[in-house]
């Protein structure tokens, strides 16, 4: 079931690059390309300061709280497409490819699936309300590269015993597991990696938590409520 989710993660990817790539470079291939070469020679710092930027205000921000002002902003696209065919070719056109790749891109991550994958980007996500029950042993990878990921399985009940495979190179994963989880924590392949395990514990489960830890450069933090 992992494997599933990401190629469908790797096809959604792929199927917006190609879009966004053909869209650009349709009418001239060689002259787009030489200036969007130029144009990212230029602009790098930028682009990578507002990639940061908009991982902080994920990290910080409910997607459901930026529905309203993504209306706002198509509405405003569209009035500026009533102003003339050429804003609306250069300006509501491209908008409304990049609302229809981030939608693709949003609609093809599988909730509940036990491996989450977050690649310089920050996000949150929430394990499902029972784990274990399914297999006699359950197993979730969790990896962020040079990203971060916040799992909550603070809502979960353990019905058998679990894995959570966590691999943080020069990132930061962040784990919100129950008191209750006798969580047994593994850094045998960590490199640099900054570990925390904070909050209470009472250890009254029957199955183990086996926390197993590849990290590079990076952080994980555990902490029980």
């Amino acid at each position: 079931m992992a494997g599933t989710g990401v190629r469908r993660r790797g096809r959604a990817w792929f199927g917006l690059v190609a879009l966004a790539a053909g869209s650009f470079v349709i009418g001239d291939v060689h002259e787009r390309l030489r200036e969007a070469v130029a144009w990212v020679g230029g602009h790098w710092p930028w682009l990578v300061l507002g990639w940061a930027g908009a991982n902080v205000v994920r990290s910080a921000v409910a997607a459901g709280s930026l529905i309203a002002p993504a209306l706002l902003v198509a509405a405003a696209l569209a009035g500026l497409g009533l102003v003339g065919v050429e804003i609306l070719i250069d300006v509501l056109a491209p908008a409304l490819l990049i609302t229809v790749g981030a939608v693709l891109v949003r609609s093809s991550a599988e909730p509940g699936v036990g491996a989450w994958t977050r690649v310089l980007v920050s996000g949150r996500v929430t394990a499902p309300a029972e784990v274990g029950h399914e297999t006699p042993h359950a197993r979730f990878a969790i990896r962020a590269v040079a990203g971060e990921v916040r799992a909550d399985f603070a809502g979960s009940v353990l019905a058998g015993g679990m894995d959570l495979e966590v691999t943080a190179i020069a990132g930061h994963v962040h784990l919100t597991v129950p008191r209750s989880w006798p969580v047994v924590v593994r850094t045998a392949g960590t490199v640099f990696t900054h570990v925390s395990d904070t909050g209470p514990r009472s250890g009254d489960a029957a199955a183990e938590v086996g926390l197993h830890l590849l990290g590079l450069c990076g952080a994980v933090s555990l902490v029980r409520v």
